[in-house]
């Protein structure tokens, strides 16, 4: 009796284990057959981006621009990357800001083929839904702002992106922008160094306007913070041409280190620790189902790079404007050609862009000097500048603090770069460029 007792509790137990293994057996099942759906979803780029225009309510352009967007590549996914000068600190203090950053990417998900188009920040160009008025391209979303008819910070903000969307459209004669991301100064910190740092060579010295030595040259392991200092300076002879192409220059150099890092699967930790700062109309599937195709389908050697091509100007916007500003004016025969060699768009050059010129004896504006919105005056007449108070050198002020000498690097005596503002990761309260958005009305 006893014996068949065992027996039975035997039999119990291998029923039991029998329907736990079938249990687990099920749930890793469902999980692969789960991941292998959505690995399956990821890499259908083409239901993952069906190629649509984001902004469908933004009909207020002519025929020629409709016709272009009707007639473009259907394989082309065109993702605008935007950086705002805007950070925890700042967005206290304003509340419209202005995009240092504008870069689209062109994705082909047929043949794999990337280009990437920079369009200076000064570049002068007509702003969406202004009755073909001008400014530089990076004031759009501060037009969409304050002027689009947005009644909450939603609607301002979804307006502000519409006119910056539609406004870098427009510069490239009806390209159309298919997705977004915008991030503020704050994500670029975070995406660095969540990814733990990009390792770049530095061609030279940045410094502070005081002299110091904000980032030493050379190769190094840049974290978020001087990564941000790097691409946010300026201070060349060629100003904001040259920053944009060293913004290309190490975002494929960190591209390059995500992909032979296997870095993709950070792309939710990277999205979950920038979604404050970070704005986007790609869902978290396409980011993914973006990095996935990048990581097997682009070869960093098949990225072309390109810079819209410009050319300086100072001026007046205005004839009333007693005061002048700088800007960059589009090669209009340069800017067809890049259409055509990129996507094979034949369209007509513009006429050339003109300002009214400077008025004989003005005074020419700071580097770091940002023009009022087209629809404001400017001062009539520029600030006095305070008298400088002498500071006799000893042993507390060994220096004249009031006329810092610029140091030039000794290995290259000839590197002209002076010092500007970007922001001091010892004194985060030092304003970063004197570039400041306009004051609220």
């Amino acid at each position: 009796m006893e014996l068949g007792r065992k027996q039975i509790r035997q039999a119990n137990k291998q029923k039991k284990r029998k329907v736990i293994l079938i249990v687990i057996l099920a749930i890793v099942f469902a999980a692969v057959s789960a991941g292998g759906y959505w690995y399956f979803r990821i890499s259908d780029y083409a239901k993952m981006f069906p190629g649509r225009i984001s902004f469908p309510e933004a009909d207020a352009h002519g025929k020629e621009i409709m016709d272009i967007r009707e007639a473009f590549s259907k394989d082309a996914v065109n993702i605008l990357l935007m950086g705002f000068d805007r950070n925890e600190d700042r967005k206290d203090v304003y509340s419209a800001f202005r995009a240092d950053t504008i870069m689209l990417a062109s994705i082909n998900i047929e043949t794999g083929k990337v280009d990437v188009i920079s369009i200076p920040r000064d570049t002068l160009v007509p702003i969406y839904n202004r009755g073909g008025g001008r400014d530089k391209i990076n004031s759009a979303y501060t037009y969409g702002w304050r002027y689009g008819g947005g009644s909450t910070d939603e609607e301002k903000f979804n307006l502000g992106m519409l006119y910056q969307v539609e406004t870098i459209s427009m510069a490239l004669k009806g390209v159309p922008i298919h997705y977004y991301v915008s991030v503020d100064m704050d994500a670029v910190v975070q995406i660095v160094d969540t990814l733990g740092g990009v390792e770049y060579n530095v061609p030279n010295n940045i410094y502070h306007k005081t002299g110091r030595v904000l980032l030493g040259k050379g190769q190094q392991v840049l974290n978020g913070q001087q990564f941000l200092i790097f691409v946010r300076n300026r201070n060349y002879r060629l100003g904001d041409l040259q920053r944009v192409k060293n913004q290309q220059d190490i975002l494929l150099a960190l591209f390059k280190q995500i992909k032979s890092a296997g870095n993709i699967v950070k792309i939710p930790k990277i999205y979950s620790s920038v979604v404050n700062n970070a704005k986007t109309n790609l869902s978290l599937e396409q980011i993914m189902s973006l990095a996935h195709f990048a990581t097997q389908n682009v070869d960093t050697d098949n990225i072309g790079t390109h810079v819209l091509s410009t050319s300086f100007a100072l001026g007046r916007i205005k004839e009333s404007w007693t005061k002048s500003y700088s800007y960059l004016i589009i090669d209009q025969k340069a800017r067809a050609q890049m259409l055509y060699d990129i996507w094979g768009l034949d369209v007509m050059p513009d006429a050339t862009d003109v300002i009214y010129p400077p008025l004989p004896q003005e005074p020419e504006p700071a580097d770091e000097e940002e023009p009022p919105l087209a629809e404001e005056e400017p001062p009539t007449e520029p600030e006095p500048a305070p008298e400088p108070v002498p500071v006799e050198p000893g042993p507390e002020n060994p220096e004249d603090p009031q006329d810092p000498q610029i140091p030039t690097d000794p290995e290259n005596p000839e590197d002209p770069e002076k010092p500007e503002d970007p922001q001091d990761p010892e004194n985060p309260e030092d304003p970063q460029e004197p570039e400041e958005p306009p004051e609220e009305p």
